[in-house]
């Protein structure tokens, strides 16, 4: 399977819904991660109902779009020599650990934004103009940000990342900020208007805590490990790869960094896990440079098979 999704053939990719309906078959039939009567979309409602069906259908779509995204992003910034197939695939293995997987709610809508905020900060050139880009990309962080309200404080490094390829300009940090800042207001706007409040704790109730409270430690450390190696994998790619890729790689660094202070706050105060997700799109990225390593590649695959076949396993354990 994985050498399926290392090669250069896009059709591999037809094979992720198939990946997607395993998931959520077995959910379906062993009710693992329990459908909510309310789904929590941030500043546009933190009460919204959708059938059960519906939600889960458009769950599924819209995670097979992220991955398919990502790994768009990946290919079209040249992050290996070749096209890779395994960002895609990483995504959806990585989310299923989570609740967001298999219910639509507004953390797996900001997963969207923040893949195109990325894309377009991967736009940006350190030299021409980039006050357009600089824009979208701040206001796709600000769109993510009302669907996930904790991303507000995504702002400081939505700036760290863009002068991490484009000098200081004045300009372009105005815009930058208000870009993220419109969103908020016409979001705010609406929260006013229908008298709602926003309410942090993602799920109202945590089915099987417990048993996902293990499988957070377990595949902690599955993914600790697997970044470990991917750290050794980027940094010998680094060495002879160009600048710009350097600077590619820092702005996932801020987003992993964002996605770790978010999930230990949730963790502290909500005895919830489920923004760890937010780290799942830079892993897809990071962890795709283990598998084309010469001495760690195998490693790699072992790793990844013991992951799948745990996200298969916990459904019976």
């Amino acid at each position: 399977m994985v050498k399926l999704f290392l090669g250069n053939r896009s059709i591999v990719q037809f094979l992720l819904p198939l990946l997607v309906i395993v998931y959520v078959v077995l959910n379906y039939f062993i009710n693992y991660y329990a459908y909510t009567d309310n789904a929590n979309f941030g500043f546009w409602g933190n009460n919204v109902k959708f059938g059960s069906l519906t939600s889960q259908i458009l769950a599924s779509l819209l995670i097979l779009g992220n991955a398919v995204f990502i790994n768009a992003v990946f290919n079209w910034n040249q992050f290996l020599e070749r096209n890779s197939f395994m960002p895609s695939l990483l995504y959806i293995v990585l989310l299923s650990f989570y609740h967001s997987f298999y219910q639509l709610d507004g953390l797996l809508i900001s997963h969207f934004f923040l893949i195109l905020c990325i894309y377009q900060l991967y736009l940006l050139r350190q030299n021409g103009d980039g006050r357009k880009t600089v824009f979208n990309g701040a206001f796709f962080a600000g769109m993510a940000a009302t669907f996930h309200p904790p991303l507000i404080g995504l702002i400081p490094f939505i700036f760290f990342m863009t002068w991490g390829i484009r000098p200081f300009i004045i300009r372009e940090t105005i815009l930058c900020t208000l870009g993220f800042l419109v969103p908020l207001f016409y979001a705010g706007f609406y929260l006013i208007y229908t008298g709602t409040s926003i309410d942090l704790k993602l799920l109202k109730t945590s089915t099987n805590y417990e048993r996902q409270q293990f499988d957070f430690l377990v595949t902690s450390g599955i993914f600790i490990f697997s970044l470990f190696l991917s750290l050794v994998s980027i940094q010998a790619h680094i060495k002879k790869s160009s600048i710009r890729l350097k600077k590619m790689a820092r702005i996932l660094w801020w987003f992993v960094f964002v996605g770790l202070a978010i999930g230990v706050i949730d963790f502290l105060f909500f005895n919830q896990i489920q923004r760890f997700s937010l780290i799942m799109i830079p892993f897809s990225f990071f962890l795709t440079f283990s598998f084309s390593h010469k001495t760690l590649s195998t490693v790699a695959i072992g790793l990844f098979y013991v992951t799948l076949s745990y996200s298969f396993l916990k459904f019976f354990l």
